[in-house]
């Protein structure tokens, strides 16, 4: 299992590519809605880990993890077998607990957009798993794009 290339960054938003395995395909033949929704937790976590803020790091030196608090996907285009895609994520607000983080699939060949999510995250208290305020050394680590997202 080849791990998905980082891509370039600089701009707030974190990028890679992947490619589609046997094992995100279903029986109709594409990426399934639930493998889509894995890929954007995964993007998340990688992201978060691409500034020293991996899952180990925020429990044991800051106390907080993050939880999903709700998905939105918007399914635009299939997915097949050996296609390769770009991933790519940005933060567009932090504020108190909550953060708003989106993640944009295409098809690296073309273009074309395959898939878009925005997730909004509650960091919490990695013991109690109750909302916590965002500390600073967090929120500094990841540009907030606001709502327009990337130039």
């Amino acid at each position: 299992m080849a791990e998905p290339a980082p891509l370039a960054r600089g701009d707030g938003v974190f990028r890679r590519t992947r490619r589609i395995e046997a094992r995100h395909i279903d029986e109709l033949g594409h990426v399934n809605n639930v493998v889509w929704v894995r890929f954007v937790v995964e993007l998340a976590g990688a992201h978060s880990a691409s500034v020293g803020l991996d899952l180990a790091t925020l429990r044991e030196r800051i106390g907080g993890l993050w939880i999903v608090h709700r998905h939105e996907v918007d399914y635009h285009r299939p997915a097949g077998l050996g296609e390769e895609i770009v991933e790519e994520t940005w933060i567009s607000e932090m504020r108190g607990a909550l953060s708003l983080r989106h993640a944009r699939f295409t098809r690296r060949e073309d273009g074309v957009q395959l898939v878009t999510a925005l997730t909004r995250w509650a960091f919490v208290d990695a013991v109690r798993l109750r909302p916590r305020r965002i500390p600073p050394q967090v929120r500094d680590a990841f540009p907030q794009l606001g709502a327009g997202g990337p130039p």
